[in-house]
């Protein structure tokens, strides 16, 4: 019983002295602060783009239409619009957006108007449909 108690004492010794802490120091990492208006800015248009995909089981999604055109897998272009929260939301949006640049080669800000979700909802699956509104707009 004593054997027990010291080896269950040089456990929890050995348990507690392996905890530690980590501590990050970033003093000297630069923060760089971009302020813009609307008179920087040059608008181009404004443009939609819609993608629509199946989900079956609530995991298992795959996507028929981008831009109103049947899909085929293979090379895709992706573009990521991600800006202080304001993400292209669902499968294939990405995707869908890489049609703004074709249409404006020479844009560099896109904004989000719109965004809008249908869901028709089957035994075991869905079809869903997202279109966004996106203007686009260069730098000066």
């Amino acid at each position: 019983m004593k054997q027990y108690k010291i080896l269950m004492l040089f456990v929890l010794l050995l348990g507690l002295s392996s905890c530690g802490t980590l501590t990050k120091n970033n003093s000297f990492s630069a923060k760089t602060e971009l302020r813009m208006n609307m008179n920087d800015l040059v608008y181009l248009g404004e443009s939609e783009i819609s993608c629509e995909y199946d989900t079956y089981l609530g995991f298992i999604r795959q996507l028929n239409k981008v831009n109103g055109e049947q899909y085929v897998p293979g090379s895709t272009v992706k573009l990521n619009i991600d800006y202080q929260g304001l993400r292209l939301k669902g499968k294939g949006m990405q995707m869908a957006a890489a049609k703004l640049l074709t249409e404006y080669p020479e844009g560099r800000y896109f904004q989000i108007v719109m965004e809008k979700s249908e869901t028709d909802v089957m035994f075991l699956g869905s079809t869903t449909r997202r279109c966004a509104k996106v203007r686009v707009y260069k730098f000066k």
